[in-house]
């Protein structure tokens, strides 16, 4: 797996002509240990913007996330990520993203005003490609050791039990 100490990640507003027509978020490397996640400024609040590049600059600077390599090694699985809307008055004070994160799985708790439906969606596809294809993986140094004929399919995993009061 690739680390590069001191990546940076910056969420922002696309300017004019940075996305192609119709497209609402884009990933762009960048030279020098950086990538930009680009939006359409209609579908996003620029104060989110600013949050998650806050949460992810530190998740990726502190290798918990990282760029795929030659092969994984043991005790690193393929992890699901995605963006959950959710009211804005369940996340802490002052905060419009929290990230959840276990073992396989990061979940974006993002306050429902500050982005659509549109761009959740798109955000979602995209964060799939990347992480179950393996070109982002989530680095969890106390993760149980690689299951007996290989890496589970994070499609696959089987959801937390509901629990009903």
């Amino acid at each position: 797996m690739l680390y590069t100490p001191h990546t940076h990640v910056q969420y922002r507003p696309a300017q004019v002509g940075e996305l192609n027509p119709g497209c609402t978020v884009d990933m762009r490397s960048r030279p020098q240990n950086r990538v930009d996640v680009l939006f359409s400024p209609p579908e996003i609040s620029q104060d989110l913007t600013e949050q998650l590049t806050l949460i992810s600059s530190h998740q990726v600077a502190s290798g918990s996330w990282r760029q795929d390599g030659p092969g994984l090694p043991d005790g690193h699985w393929l992890s699901v990520t995605r963006w959950e809307r959710v009211l804005g008055a369940g996340l802490p004070s002052g905060w419009l993203v929290a990230a959840v994160e276990e073992a396989g799985s990061c979940i974006f708790l993002v306050a429902e005003d500050t982005c659509t439906h549109r761009l959740q969606n798109d955000v979602n596809d995209m964060l799939y490609a990347l992480a179950c294809k393996g070109v982002y993986l989530q680095c969890w140094f106390r993760c149980p050791p690689t299951p007996p004929g290989g890496l589970l399919d994070p499609r696959l995993r089987p959801p937390a039990p509901l629990a009903v009061p």
